[in-house]
């Protein structure tokens, strides 16, 4: 963030009068210095099939937020359905799973639990209805099971005393069936702010796959950073193994080590902007940070529908009946999907864009680490959008599965890679947010308060009132009146109250 040479030469130039002046009241205003903002790209929805593009147009309409919002939250929705049940190989040892981190960074409110109940509504009624449908049978079998080890533990104290072969006998018998019993468990898809051991013990019961999708997505930060922890430090290994599925072991005093071989860990996270900015260093020292795909959408507050159009029940129900077969559908081993020849030109193509972009100057120059991921997000979301095209066709289920090409053509690919400019983009701006200083933060929260008034001429007293919540010392509200005053935002008005003249090429 900060002023560009650009930016200064084009100030000094309208000081010097080569450019229009405004006059306001006598005195003569030039264009104020800008503090660094972003165009950012809207997130291109076209990219989804039909029955999920239209579910998100609906969502983003009805709830009056960006689209972006839906979008982003739309991916999460398919990692959670489908990691560890597809994924995609590309040659050698290089294969990619299908699920994501990502973050939707938004002020407060912008009706963020709203968008998120609507997209993933139909997951956590697919819970509730397996809880329901199995949970007498996991019921029956742990009575079973803990009768079985009562019997067990009364054979073991018979052949301490008597030694008698056909107790022995006993003993292994019942010993192969608990270790040979298949555990029946109530699946779970979804976790919010969770500590990493329970989220651990989440993915081991639950065929090492889980998702974490929240719309105050602060909190799991703040767990992430050692909130819980009994030395206060950051426990990421678990955040940073579920993204890869590499193999980790989770170990702790008086309980059973939790070892997860490939664990798949899907991340969807709304946040205010704030969040970002202060995640500690080692988080993106230790590549937590690169791992996320990032949306800044611009918020719609204060420009929204008072009566939005609600969801078309046929757009809903193509929606909801979908997700639920994609859940439905289970499989010993993920699927392989593989690209085609075009799709693998395009691929390459990607990389070889990709690679030139880490050169000086290049879009990825200072953002190396979050870039080295950035082909493999794309595939990634080409394997995400392939199921897509063929789920809302399909009752699936075993007997249908191959009806799935296993081939990724090159018009999928290509939907994928037109991401590749939004999450870039959107990115840059994320990681312009970590390294941003408070004060400039402090800058744009005071213009925001003073375009909001639309006053040419504003009380000292006035914007003390109003941003008393952020600025509570005079001192702190002063210098960054002084740094407006620096920039030609505003000029102080000589008088018996103290007031500022606000630029009018600002308010206009």
């Amino acid at each position: 963030m900060g002023i560009n040479i650009q930016q200064m030469a084009e100030y000094e130039s309208l000081k010097e009068g080569k450019k229009s002046e405004m006059k306001q009241e006598g005195v003569q205003w030039v264009k104020p210095v800008p503090i660094d903002e972003y165009e950012l790209p809207v997130f291109p929805v076209h990219v989804f099939p039909v029955w999920l593009r239209d579910y998100v147009k609906g969502v983003a309409e009805s709830t009056q937020t960006p689209i972006d919002a839906a979008g982003m939250a739309t991916i999460s929705v398919l990692s959670t359905t489908l990691m560890k049940k597809f994924y995609v190989k590309l040659s050698g040892e290089w294969s990619e799973s299908l699920n994501t981190y990502s973050i939707i960074s938004l002020p407060s409110g912008n009706r963020k639990s709203a968008v998120f109940k609507a997209l993933q509504e139909p997951i956590t009624i697919f819970e509730q209805q397996e809880r329901e449908r199995l949970g007498l049978k996991v019921s029956k079998q742990k009575a079973i099971l803990k009768a079985k080890r009562k019997r067990l533990e009364r054979h073991e104290k018979e052949y301490a005393k008597n030694g008698e072969e056909a107790t022995l006998k006993e003993i292994k018998d019942l010993t192969n069936e608990i270790q040979e019993e298949k555990l029946l468990t109530i699946p779970r898809y979804i976790t919010e702010d969770v500590t990493p051991e329970k989220l651990a013990d989440l993915l081991a019961e639950n065929n090492e796959k889980m998702a974490i999708l929240s719309a105050e997505g602060g909190g799991i930060f703040s767990i992430m950073a050692g909130r819980y922890s009994s030395d206060g430090k950051a426990n990421i290994e678990i955040f940073l193994k579920g993204f890869s599925g590499d193999y980790c072991a989770v170990d702790r005093i008086g309980r059973a080590a939790k070892v997860l071989r490939n664990p798949a860990l899907t991340i969807g996270l709304f946040v205010q902007p704030h969040v970002v900015q202060d995640t500690p260093p080692s988080f993106q020292e230790r590549g937590l940070m690169p791992r996320f795909l990032y949306s800044f959408p611009k918020s719609l507050v204060g420009n929204r529908k008072i009566r939005p159009e609600s969801i078309k029940e046929e757009v809903k129900n193509a929606y909801s009946t979908t997700i639920r077969n994609l859940l439905s559908f289970e499989v010993p081993d993920p699927i392989q999907l593989t690209l085609d020849e075009n799709a693998r030109r395009l691929e390459e193509t990607l990389r070889e864009d990709v690679e030139s972009m880490f050169l000086e100057g290049g879009d990825l120059a200072e953002m190396k680490e979050w870039g080295s991921k950035l082909a493999g997000q794309i595939i990634r979301v080409a394997g995400l959008l392939h199921v897509a095209d063929y789920a809302n066709e399909l009752p699936f289920s075993n007997t249908k599965i191959e009806e799935i090409s296993p081939q990724i053509n090159e018009l999928t690919f290509s939907r994928a890679r037109q991401l590749t400019k939004y999450f870039i983009e959107h990115a840059k701006a994320a990681y312009d947010c970590m390294k941003a200083d408070r004060r400039t933060e402090d800058v744009k929260y005071l213009l925001n308060v003073i375009k909001k008034k639309q006053k040419s001429v504003i009380e000292y007293r006035e914007i003390q009132m109003l941003t008393r919540k952020r600025f509570y010392r005079a001192e702190h509200l002063k210098n960054t009146l002084f740094d407006l005053e620096d920039r030609g935002y505003i000029r102080k008005k000589e008088g018996r109250k103290k007031v500022y003249q606000v630029n009018p090429y600002f308010l206009s």
